[in-house]
């Protein structure tokens, strides 16, 4: 009788033959239970390992991945790294962030794994801090070891402050994309519909993590810059000229570590936001134009003059104040090709 491998969620599941029952097929086993379930229906030699000639489905696709030392099979420890990454002890938390993506057309996490460039791997929903759905980021960084630190790239999705996610294909693409171009990079979640406050809180958290994590993996602190549109363009702003600001670092978690970002790429930026919920704190509190000093880090801006989302006065405004502080490297492309909020 055929037998079909699937990998969801980074579990293997034999299905077809009626070997698990319902209610075992909705458990999640442990990394050390997936690593067996591998050995159990590809190590046809029983060594303990699993070949290229016995590597079946997704795990032949994705051999030389897996095997780390190039030595043609995938022994315990390799098939263990692999399990870990893939998340360990899924929870249900997980089960239910992933029922979420497919229901709001984001890709899985076998869809990213299988999106990711050769030579890339991957961290996904790493928490940055507990205690909220939306504190995660996905993690990607080239597999070949460097013997200097490499530098980072956080990613911040758009979405109005109330919408969006990290694997949108605009912030996810990218962010695979550089890590395999020798980047560490980071796709961040955030809180949504809430206070602008809270959004600034989160993503200055994840970068404090990202350099709390820095020795991990492998990141130069001194080199990590950040790209986001709209929304997340202001966050972006936010943590490349906010640093000064106390209040904005929230009371999460590796507040020895600085928040601010050395250099800012952003498109459609609202430079201006104003406050859309009822907040006991003042609205220039989370403006960029009051954050303006000759010490901003490198910008790179993009905007087109037909935004009916994000007038293009924010950018225009911003830019001219930013040269007129003494900003030494503020670089600001206007377009005029009609591609609006798009940019």
């Amino acid at each position: 009788m055929k037998i079909r491998l699937i990998l969801i969620s980074g579990l293997i599941l034999l299905t077809g033959i009626g070997l698990y029952s319902q209610n075992q097929r909705r458990s999640q086993p442990t990394a050390e239970q997936r690593v067996q379930n591998w050995l159990r229906q590809m190590d046809t030699d029983k060594d303990g390992a699993i070949s290229k000639e016995e590597a079946k489905g997704l795990m032949l696709q994705n051999f030389g991945t897996v095997d780390e030392d190039k030595d043609g099979r995938a022994d315990n420890s390799e098939l263990k790294e692999l399990a870990g990454r893939l998340g360990g002890n899924a929870n249900r938390s997980a089960n239910q962030n992933q029922n979420q993506n497919r229901q709001e057309g984001l890709p899985s996490d076998l869809a990213v794994w299988k999106q990711a460039p050769s030579g890339v791997q991957l961290e996904l929903n790493i928490p940055y801090r507990e205690g909220h759905e939306r504190w995660k980021l996905d993690l990607a960084m080239p597999k070949k070891a460097s013997d200097k630190p490499r530098p980072a790239i956080v990613f911040i999705h758009g979405g109005g402050w109330r919408n969006g996610d990290k694997r949108r294909g605009a912030f996810l693409g990218p962010a695979l994309e550089y890590a395999g171009k020798g980047y560490v990079t980071i796709s961040v979640n955030y809180r949504l519909g809430g206070p602008k406050l809270h959004c600034i809180e989160d993503v200055k958290c994840a970068v404090r993590w990202l350099r709390a994590h820095a020795d991990k993996y492998n990141i130069d602190p001194d080199r990590i810059g950040a790209y986001g549109n709209s929304a997340g363009a202001h966050l972006v702003t936010m943590l490349g000229i906010s640093y000064t600001e106390k209040k904005l670092e929230g009371d999460g978690p590796w507040q020895d570590y600085s928040s601010r970002v050395q250099a800012v790429v952003a498109s459609a930026t609202p430079t201006t936001p104003r406050l859309t919920v009822d907040a006991d704190y003042p609205e220039k509190l989370i403006q960029p134009m009051n954050y303006i000093t000759a010490d901003s880090p490198p910008f790179l801006l993009f905007h087109e003059i037909s935004d009916k989302t994000v007038a293009v006065s924010n950018s225009d405004d911003f830019v001219k104040a930013m040269k007129q502080a003494g900003a030494k490297d503020i670089n600001y492309h206007r377009w005029e090709d009609g591609s609006g909020h798009e940019v």
